[in-house]
């Protein structure tokens, strides 16, 4: 396991959480992977247990030679929140995105590359949009693009209660080993507890989607077979027209088999990495 780097950098609305693995050896490249919408980047991408084996993304992209970050949006782990949980959108995570970025530039890291998986594709690509000359390539992991269908919000509670029990119901344990299904359903619950709600107001009012049209950076659309199936997955444009509509020639759409919306944390994640690896190799 590669070692981590944890730390904080001041961001738009208070600190911001950071870790990063690889950028002691000052690689070419770098990734920046932006989290979904109730586990942070630190979770989500640098997930471990005792008796497990290779769960880390980010230690798979440094095997790579690659350096990889990550971080917690506003409100979320251990990044703090000024104002309401339900001001933490979609536009507010796009100014933590920046900052994330604008700081690892400063630290010579020319035009990082960029990942968003689920809410961070939606993410990721609006910031691509009119950042685009900022970033190297982008992979659109799983990404829950936006506009189309609203989501109900029926009780709109501040925070959403990462529950070991939300998520052995959420994690699809047909696509990943019993240990590591439990395992990420407790450290959710001990260590990421809740997360605040505004993506869930955002869906409800309705979404802004990343406009494909405008993203002109190399772009790599990747999801697990079963991934999108919920409501808040199926944005404006179906999957075939938003990759034909990008304007770039560098581009692909890559289905990987069993996997769902976790994909990169279950048995199809040694496939979605080398593609991603791959590519950003590009």
């Amino acid at each position: 396991m590669a070692a981590a780097n944890d730390f904080f950098i001041t961001g738009p609305a208070g600190r911001l959480s950071l870790r990063s693995k690889g950028l002691e050896a000052r690689p070419r490249h770098i990734v920046i992977l932006i989290q979904g919408a109730n586990l942070s980047g630190q979770l989500g991408y640098d997930f471990s247990f005792s008796g497990g084996s290779d769960y880390s993304f980010m230690d798979a992209l440094v095997a790579r030679r690659f350096g990889a970050i990550t971080f917690s949006i506003r409100g979320y782990r251990d990044s703090e929140l000024s104002g309401h949980p339900h001001g933490v959108q979609t536009d507010q995570a796009i100014e933590d995105t920046a900052a994330v970025i604008d700081w690892a530039i400063a630290q010579g890291f020319a035009r990082p590359h960029l990942l968003g998986w689920s809410w961070g594709g939606r993410i990721a690509g609006r910031y691509a949009e009119t950042n685009g000359d900022k970033i190297g390539r982008l992979v659109l992991l799983d990404p829950a693009i936006g506009g189309g269908n609203k989501v109900p919000f029926p009780a709109p509670t501040d925070w959403w209660l990462n529950t070991a029990a939300y998520f052995r119901d959420r994690l699809e344990l047909e696509f990943m080993d019993a240990a590591a299904h439990e395992q990420l359903a407790v450290q959710a619950e001990a260590r990421e507890p809740r997360a605040p709600n505004g993506i869930r107001v955002e869906n409800e009012r309705g979404s802004i989607a990343a406009d494909a049209a405008k993203i002109g950076n190399p772009t790599l659309m990747l999801y697990g077979f079963a991934a999108g199936m919920q409501n808040y997955m199926q944005g404006g444009s179906a999957r075939a027209s938003f990759f034909e509509t990008l304007p770039s020639h560098d581009k692909a759409l890559v289905i990987v088999p069993d996997g769902g919306d976790y994909g990169h944390l279950q048995n199809a994640r040694h496939r979605i990495w080398k593609t991603v690896a791959d590519f950003l190799d590009g």
